[in-house]
């Protein structure tokens, strides 16, 4: 069989059943553009990891308070500079710590502003950012326990926080993005495969004649069932060019665009288009066969050629 009349054959195909492919075309796309979308995801996770996995540090924040009457809270009073440098000088000559920087108040809050942006820094007014150590511990998960328990109750000292808590909290909000994301694109790729199936049966007995007349002439079962094979396939090509797209799209809204300020302040880490290409490449691919299989599996079953 000649590849123009082949091709011939397909084109006429996909003409004659537009609209079924129309459909096709964006149900595959839009599956495709979810299963692109849990592997950037997985990608942002990967990222994240990386860069924080040496930079997760435990904080001592100061009192900041003029007065407290809450029984239950260590701050009577705003923490003086003798406090200060006592607790500093504890910290420094604990062999848990490896490393110990102050944070004064003006540093604080600059640091605020650029993660959480000025607007909401300036609305919670001014000594709401209070000071703080900012300590590097030698093993943070044998020794975090120990460390917030001996200075969580010493003078000066508000709060202990594990910032590792926090960087755990995130990645369980990607990890249910992610998993969101692979459930929505199987259930949407489900009934993908079904439309594919229900468009390559019609397709299959409106050329009925045109098959039997190249069966009478010699040609093989396999040669009648290419062109609906390469039908199935074009069209999962052109929903897999169309979910890169949805993905590049998605990812300039939501995280260069809702989340840019975050991204910025190297909170998230960003994704360039190498990362898009490649979670669209393989989403193309696993759409390319998935959609082959199921014209072939189709074909051999539903459809006598």
């Amino acid at each position: 069989m000649r590849a123009s009349f082949l091709m011939s054959g397909v084109a006429t195909g996909l003409r004659r059943n537009v609209s079924m492919t129309i459909a096709l075309v964006l149900s595959t796309g839009i599956s495709l553009a979810f299963l692109g979308g849990a592997f950037l995801i997985d990608k942002e996770i990967t990222k994240f990891q990386t860069y924080y996995q040496d930079k997760i540090n435990v904080s001592i924040y100061l009192c900041n308070a003029t007065a407290n009457t809450d029984p239950t809270s260590n701050c009577r009073h705003k923490v003086t500079d003798a406090e200060r440098v006592a607790l500093q000088s504890k910290l420094q000559a604990d062999p848990m710590i490896s490393s110990v920087t102050f944070v004064n108040e003006a540093q604080a809050t600059a640091i605020a502003k650029q993660r959480l942006g000025a607007k909401a820094v300036d609305e919670a007014g001014p000594g709401a950012i209070p000071a703080s150590f900012t300590l590097k511990l030698r093993d943070l998960k044998r020794d975090y326990d120990s460390v917030a328990n001996r200075y969580a109750k010493a003078t000066g000292v508000d709060l202990v926080q594990n910032q590792d808590v926090s960087l755990k909290t995130m990645l369980r909000l990607f990890d249910s993005a992610r998993v969101g994301s692979f459930v929505v694109s199987i259930v949407i790729m489900i009934c993908a495969v079904i439309q594919m199936a229900n468009t390559i049966q019609v397709a299959a007995q409106q050329r009925r004649n045109e098959t039997g007349i190249m069966r009478l002439v010699g040609a093989s079962r396999w040669m009648t069932q290419l062109p609906f094979i390469i039908e199935a396939v074009v069209a999962a090509v052109v929903g897999g060019i169309l979910a890169i797209v949805m993905d590049w799209i998605g990812k300039a809204a939501i995280l260069d665009g809702i989340l840019g300020e975050q991204v910025r302040a190297r909170i998230l880490q960003p994704l360039d288009g190498n990362d898009i290409l490649v979670a669209g490449g393989v989403g193309l691919v696993a759409g390319v066969v998935l959609a082959a299989i199921t014209a072939w599996v189709t074909l051999r079953l539903y459809v006598r050629l």
